[in-house]
């Protein structure tokens, strides 16, 4: 299916030049690329509602999350993730509700919001091969719960293709519960919506280890996301 093309403001002179400082991916892409990375990143800038928690949101962070975002969405250059209207940076990890336990980020469909934390946000891209990545991670499970929710912009991932990965996930989770190594870290292994999250990271940031080791599910992610890392 195809959608309609987006427009949106374009980024300024400065915007840019962060952009293109740190954001490696994009230097990696062909002319016509880099302009379709160009407005995703633009609309993410402009279009959505920013706010901050315990640190003032710049520019800067706004461009690379919204690069980040760019990353993910690349064989998708007309998916503006617009159900998640709203994005907050918090300084670092913190606590959400009643619970103890600290977040390094969160996506909450309900009210369609992304939290991440700018410290671990930098330290992600910072490490850029230890398959450890926030914004990734985070921005993985707005792209999912996306393509679930009714809203014109909805179904993008390839309906067959989702069904095998589904099938694919949940044999290696239950292989994993059971205790049985896996190429990707533990905590894939709690459910679907977080296997498909660290397979992100490792898509990304371990392309070729990962299609050594899983080749199956490394290829069908390949397909969804319209994008292979590892060529």
């Amino acid at each position: 299916r195809i959608l309609p093309l987006v427009r949106t403001r374009r980024l300024t002179a400065a915007q840019r030049k962060v952009m293109i400082t740190y954001a490696t991916y994009y230097g990696q892409l062909d002319p016509e690329s880099q302009k379709r990375y160009e407005c995703v990143v633009a609309a993410f800038v402009n279009d959505k509602e920013w706010a901050g928690s315990g640190i003032e949101v710049v520019d800067e962070m706004k461009v690379m999350i919204g690069s980040c975002a760019a990353q993910l969405l690349h064989g998708f250059p007309d998916v503006r993730l617009k159900h998640f209207e709203r994005i907050m940076v918090s300084h670092g990890p913190y606590r959400s509700g009643r619970s103890t336990e600290t977040h390094m980020g969160e996506v909450r469909p309900s009210v369609g919001l992304i939290i991440i934390s700018w410290s671990d946000f930098v330290q992600g891209y910072a490490h850029p091969r230890n398959a450890f990545n926030v914004g990734l991670h985070e921005m993985a499970h707005a792209l999912w719960f996306e393509n679930a929710i009714i809203n014109g912009e909805d179904h993008f991932l390839d309906p067959g293709l989702l069904r095998k990965w589904i099938a694919m996930a949940h044999a290696e989770i239950v292989q994993m519960q059971g205790g049985r190594h896996s190429f990707l870290r533990s905590y894939a292994g709690t459910n679907e919506a977080e296997f498909f999250a660290v397979a992100v990271e490792y898509f990304f940031e371990q392309p070729k280890e990962f299609q050594a080791a899983l080749p199956e599910l490394y290829g069908t992610l390949s397909g969804l996301l319209r994008q292979d890392p590892a060529a």
